[in-house]
């Protein structure tokens, strides 16, 4: 099961950083009023972690390299939250809307990640 939601998170790392850096002035104004530089380079850390991710899911685990990437998902979750509560850059609703789905689903990743690990 592990593998499974290493590989999952990896793909959603990769599949939404490669549309960050691709679509950066698109992704942009869909969440409103976030800078596209901002929105490239988190793409390009996305698309890194995501081939961590993937890297990582081809070793055996180890509960350091788990609680790493859980840690990522965890942050990932607060940081949306601050955003969302401040009113920081996702402002228009369908990317309030979507930044929550994929808040939740990121959060599911790394609790899966702990979960899978214990198990």
């Amino acid at each position: 099961m592990l593998t499974t939601v290493m590989r999952s998170n990896a793909a959603s790392c990769i599949g939404f950083g490669g549309l960050f850096v691709v679509m950066p002035q698109a992704v942009a104004a869909f969440l409103g009023t976030a800078p596209v530089w901002v929105i490239m380079a988190v793409g390009v850390i996305l698309v890194a972690n995501g081939v961590h991710l993937a890297w990582a899911s081809m070793r055996p685990p180890t509960k350091e390299l788990v609680a790493y990437f859980s840690t990522g998902d965890f942050l990932w979750v607060a940081a949306t939250a601050v955003l969302l509560i401040a009113g920081i850059w996702i402002v228009n609703t369908p990317a309030v809307i979507a930044a929550v789905v994929v808040a939740v689903m990121v959060g599911a990743f790394g609790i899966l990640q702990l979960y899978a690990l214990k198990n």
